[in-house]
């Protein structure tokens, strides 16, 4: 095949809410001729259909697993059916991308890891915000050394979230994950770190009026090997939305701040400099989920190594059981 041609690809999309479609209309934008789409919801398959028409809509998983062979799958379910589905693909001879978090549990993990290994499959979990093209600037600024050392990481992730999805009581958001949907900010300070996690500290509960059974608010204080924290806060009610993390080292200080969809800006202050040097890039949020999905397509074809590993995903996988056993909530 030549570079990037990826138009003999045969792939599934397991799931057609807002992820599904947004993760095939990339795939189609890079010349993925072949989609099949499944879902249980008429509604669903019908936007679906309505946005793509070109994709070949299947109401039943094992009706579409068995409509054709398929080179790769995108499990974009709830995240409490990832693994199980992702096993019966891999079975089914695909390689797998999971869309994040991994999934609401590490049991079973092992047994994925091993039947990947087992069938020579990839899986790739679907953490997009690591091909984000500002946030990867400031780690490249990090890995260059211009703030020293790495000392401290803060998080903050809050969005209105009844605002973003009014029928989010009936979602299995509102059941059992919560805030920790919010996973990506939580990767975004393991990755940066470079460390492994040694103490967990947390809070979190249902503190808003939402009504939500599971949290919508989460403190996270973690604790590295070497003289490193991190802080991470993850909201569903805050108005407006904010995204920004900020990497605190001995010689300055980095800070990204990507609320918007369509902008970043990225700031930093070293001591030699004793200023700040403040810049803000145009930024398309399909960018970093083409760069995520080539990085897929490339390996199932052979051809490029996967960075979001099932190994990458279970390390904020096991922060949060960890604060899961903490139990400490309102």
């Amino acid at each position: 095949m030549q570079m990037n041609d990826f138009s003999k690809l045969n792939l599934l999309i397991v799931g057609c809410g807002s992820i599904g479609k947004r993760h095939a209309q990339v795939l189609t934008d890079l010349g993925v001729a072949h989609l099949t789409a499944c879902d249980p919801s008429a509604e669903q398959r019908q936007s679906m259909q309505a946005l793509l028409p070109q994709v070949k809509i299947v109401e039943d998983y094992e009706a579409a697993l068995a409509s054709g062979r398929f080179d790769g799958a995108f499990i974009l379910t709830p995240t409490a059916m990832h693994l199980s589905m992702a096993e019966k693909v891999l079975r089914a001879g695909c390689h797998v991308f999971i869309e994040k978090p991994l999934s609401n549990s590490t049991d079973g993990v092992d047994g994925l890891k091993a039947l990947a290994n087992e069938c020579g499959r990839q899986v790739m979990v679907g953490f997009c915000f690591r091909y984000h093209e500002v946030l990867l600037r400031a780690k490249k600024l990090l890995e260059q050394g211009v703030i020293g050392r790495l000392v401290n990481i803060r998080a903050l992730m809050g969005e209105p979230f009844a605002e973003i999805q009014p029928n989010y009581m009936n979602m299995y958001y509102s059941r059992y994950s919560g805030a920790f949907e919010l996973v990506h900010d939580l990767d975004l300070a393991l990755w940066y770190s470079g460390q492994p996690v040694e103490e967990v500290h947390a809070v979190y509960g249902s503190f808003s009026d939402m009504g939500m059974s599971s949290p919508d608010s989460i403190e996270l204080l973690l604790r590295f090997r070497d003289r490193m924290a991190a802080t991470v806060h993850l909201d569903f009610y805050q108005h407006p939305r904010r995204r920004q993390i900020e990497l605190i080292g001995v010689k300055g200080t980095i800070i990204v701040e990507f609320a918007s969809w369509d902008r970043a800006t990225l700031s930093w202050y070293t001591t030699d400099t004793r200023a700040w040097d403040v810049r803000e890039y145009p930024t398309k949020r399909n960018d970093m989920f083409r760069d995520e999905d080539t990085e897929f397509l490339r390996a199932v074809q052979g051809r490029q190594e996967i960075i979001c590993t099932v190994d990458e995903a279970l390390r904020s996988l096991r922060v949060v059981e960890q604060v899961y056993r903490l139990d400490i909530r309102n």
